[in-house]
């Protein structure tokens, strides 16, 4: 549509409030799914737009303009969208029953992978397993961050993922991720190789600190004066340290998608 294609041109360019104006003239001109939907994404993205102000959330308005463009037609962008608001939201049910009505009319492994991230987050760790198989079957990117959160899934089901584990690449973003699954493993000695670099190139949370700390304790001691004292003294003792590290809690990553319908790019 005429419209999708200035609008998104003016949102590449930063031209917000551009943008806005040709998305409201395309719901006044021609009020269907996809004027309803990129509508409310954007004010879901970006807020109410003001010429000579700063914008204002507009996350219920936006919404309200994707449940308009739901009942107009049956859309695989539109229901992404609703799908990742709810997930967002809190509303972890609707967000995997959204999902799973978009891997019905699209077999994306984007879909497959946020649709495994519901189930995860919901408790649904074997369903989880199975979409993020599903995902990683069919996947041409984001390989190694679907390895990573399928792990995370098998390891909630106590089922071994030792054999993806070993395929996932030694970069940055995973580091931290791989380490805490060797250690999760009991592959203490592989996850001490991968402590330095935690050390060095993450801001880790406390759970992650205790195992970090029980990693240089069985490997290497003299590292310990990496550790603050006064950091040291809360994971020192091993009862406590265990406990904290119970505390653990993965995230597993969304895919983003491109959600506004008629976009040629994405």
């Amino acid at each position: 549509m005429e419209y999708t294609n200035k609008a998104l041109t003016l949102i590449e360019n930063e031209k917000w409030y551009e943008a806005q104006t040709v998305l409201q003239e395309a719901v006044e001109k021609n009020p269907c799914c996809e004027s309803y939907n990129n509508l409310g994404v954007f004010y879901i993205d970006n807020g109410i737009q003001y010429k000579n102000e700063e914008s204002k959330e507009a996350r219920e308005l936006g919404y309200k303009y994707l449940k308009m463009a739901e009942h107009c037609d049956l859309n695989y962008k539109n229901l992404i969208a609703l799908a990742e608001y709810n997930y967002h939201y809190g509303h972890g049910d609707d967000a995997c029953r959204l999902y799973k009505k978009a891997s019905e009319l699209d077999k994306n492994y984007l879909v497959y992978n946020n649709l495994a991230c519901g189930c995860y987050k919901l408790g649904g760790y074997i369903k989880a397993v199975m979409y993020f198989d599903k995902a990683l079957k069919i996947a041409d990117k984001n390989i190694d961050d679907i390895k990573i959160s399928y792990c995370y899934a098998l390891l909630k089901c106590k089922e071994d993922y030792s054999k993806i584990l070993s395929t996932v690449n030694d970069e940055n973003q995973t580091v931290l991720d791989r380490f805490v699954l060797y250690y999760f493993n009991d592959e203490i000695d592989e996850a001490y190789k991968l402590a330095g670099r935690v050390i060095e190139e993450w801001e880790f949370n406390l759970p992650v600190l205790a195992m970090l700390y029980e990693c240089i304790e069985k490997n290497n001691v003299a590292d310990l004066k990496r550790f603050d004292s006064e950091i040291i003294k809360l994971v020192i003792n091993k009862e406590k340290r265990r406990e904290i590290i119970k505390e653990y809690n993965y995230l597993p990553v969304m895919l983003w998608q491109c959600k506004y319908i008629g976009c040629k790019k994405h």
